[in-house]
């Protein structure tokens, strides 16, 4: 320690006061340590720094181990930078800290609430043990700043190191220190240098304990403290790191210009995806609520007068009404409003043009011809004319997905028009199943129907819903398939008469028409699909066995 107080109780010191004084007063037994009063003698010489110290076997809460002549050196350095550079402060060594019962080895007050403590750390410590130390300087509203002895200062020779870098051992303490502070001081008391690394200069872990890092060398005479823009609010430097903090901070601030920029396009696309969200449910529940009370004449009213006429027409020639009314004509697609004429319209427009009455020889339609032939009959903006035959033509591909067209794929280079399948128009009259086939190939179902990767999708149909159309799709595809104009009926009473008729023995069944006939009775309880060749060998057996 340097500072003892005598009988009087007045401070000594044992770098600048009267040695030959200092001296007679420790063998006289007059120097006492001023935090627990106990007796203190002064050493010193030639090649000592001198100090007070208390006897071996004496104890002091205030006082650990013996100090090194490099803790000693490193305290003193401190304390007469401080002195020197600024002369107006309040600078005392081994200043004790009332609030907190602690003892800074140098203490700072700069007025203005501006108070230091410098801790010259030559011993062992646990990180554990500086996390409190340092936040009982927080208590005491204290800024704290630590210089590491050469005990932790160890550089490591490597042939694979950046020009300007060098590679130091850092104990589990620095680290800490480095993510707390950013900086991480070392004082080498011998040469009176302090040297400065930490994340502001640069920093690499190559192992878990070693790093490569930029290392600033400051002359402890021409050290100042800076105050920065920066959690740990201040550093110790000279001007040469003070510029060089100054490129890390404007550095740093582009880039967290840069950052917020990005952050504030991303929350804008995110609000834009939100709203969108919300639009498509709105949408969502809108189109379900339509397909659910669909009225041809509420249709009709979204019409223009010449649009009326011809959709009366269409609809009386498919003999159309509110219960039989096709789902494939109802089909609300992406950018569907792009085309201002009710869908019902165009997409039964579009069948009956390039299905129904195509008399072209090979059957072939071409979307772009498609699109000239029907554009007078819609309405649309002029300046969408694109956007609308790419409508036309999604159309027609939904048309191959229900079984009416398909893809010729080989017919000439970059020219692939759709060929006729099927020209048969089911008509089932069935309102659900129409309005289930009309939301399969909605916009709200892109990812079902393979269109998932050309827009943003939502998941607005549940997975029993989904079953649900699903399997009115199939349905439906079954009768385009086949060709047929409506579906076949057969009543569940004729199957149960059959049955009984067979348990009465009133005629004989084998064992494959048994078979048959329970396979039938499922698919009427069912409700699913009875294709023509089923029809006929059930109206087959019909005959053999009441002929």
């Amino acid at each position: 320690m340097f500072v003892a107080i005598d009988q009087n109780r007045e401070k000594q010191f044992a770098f600048h006061d009267d040695k030959v004084r200092l001296k007679s007063l420790s063998a006289t037994k007059k120097l006492y340590c001023p935090n627990c009063q106990k007796q203190v003698f002064f050493r010193g010489g030639p090649k000592r720094i001198h100090h007070f110290y208390l006897e071996a076997h004496v104890e002091c809460s205030f006082v650990g181990e013996p100090e090194t002549q490099e803790h000693l050196g490193g305290k003193l350095a401190i304390y007469n930078w401080l002195k020197e550079q600024y002369p107006n402060a309040y600078v005392a060594l081994e200043e004790r800290i009332t609030k907190t019962n602690q003892i800074a080895d140098v203490y700072a007050d700069f007025g203005n609430d501006q108070r230091f403590a410098f801790e010259v750390q030559c011993a062992e410590q646990t990180a554990e043990k500086w996390l409190e130390r340092r936040k009982l300087y927080a208590i005491a509203g204290i800024t704290d700043k630590w210089l590491f002895g050469a005990n932790y200062y160890k550089e490591i020779d490597s042939e694979y190191i950046v020009e300007g870098e060098i590679v130091l051992r850092l104990k589990y303490l620095q680290q800490t220190v480095n993510e707390k502070e950013r900086s991480v001081y070392f004082i080498d008391v011998k040469n009176n240098l302090v040297k400065h690394i930490g994340k502001f200069f640069g920093i690499s872990y190559r192992t878990e304990t070693r790093a490569s890092i930029k290392m600033q060398q400051i002359p402890i005479n021409e050290m100042k403290i800076y105050k920065i823009p920066s959690p740990c609010k201040y550093v110790l430097g000279n001007k040469l790191s003070y510029e060089k903090l100054q490129e890390y901070f404007i550095a740093r601030t582009k880039e967290a210009a840069e950052l917020w920029h990005e952050r504030k396009k991303q929350n804008a696309i995110t609000m834009e995806r939100i709203q969108q969200r919300q639009e498509q449910r709105k949408r969502f529940n809108l189109y379900k609520k339509y397909l659910n009370n669909f009225s041809i004449e509420k249709v009709l009213q979204r019409m223009s007068h010449r649009e009326q006429v011809l959709f009366k027409q269409l609809i009386k020639e498919y003999g159309l009404t509110d219960s039989n009314f096709p789902g494939i004509f109802n089909i609300q697609m992406q950018d569907y409003k792009f085309i201002h004429t009710p869908y019902p319209l165009w997409q039964l427009l579009v069948f009956h043009k390039a299905i129904k009455h195509n008399y072209s020889k090979k059957q072939l339609i071409f979307s772009k011809y498609l699109f000239q032939d029907i554009k007078a009959q819609l309405r649309y903006d002029i300046t969408d004319s694109k956007e609308v035959a790419t409508l036309i033509h999604s159309y027609l591909v939904l048309l191959e997905k229900c079984g009416f067209l398909d893809k010729k794929t080989f017919y000439r280079k970059y020219t692939h028009p759709f060929t006729i399948e099927n020209n048969i128009l089911p008509i089932v009259n069935k309102k659900e199943l129409n309005a289930n086939v009309a939301m399969y190939f909605s916009e709200f179902n892109l990812l079902k129907i393979g269109w998932g990767d050309y827009y943003s999708t939502q998941v607005f149909i549940k997975d029993e819903e989904q079953e649900i159309l699903e399997n009115a799709v199939a349905y439906y595809q079954n009768l385009v398939i086949n060709k047929m104009n409506s579906p076949l009926h057969i009543e569940e009473g004729l199957i149960k008469w059959l049955h009984q008729t067979a348990l009465n023995h009133s005629i004989q069944l084998e064992a494959h028409e048994k078979e048959f006939i329970d396979y039938l009775n499922r698919l009427v309880l069912e409700g699913e699909f009875i294709s023509q060749a089923v029809f006929d060998t059930f109206i087959a057996l019909l005959e053999v066995k009441f002929n």
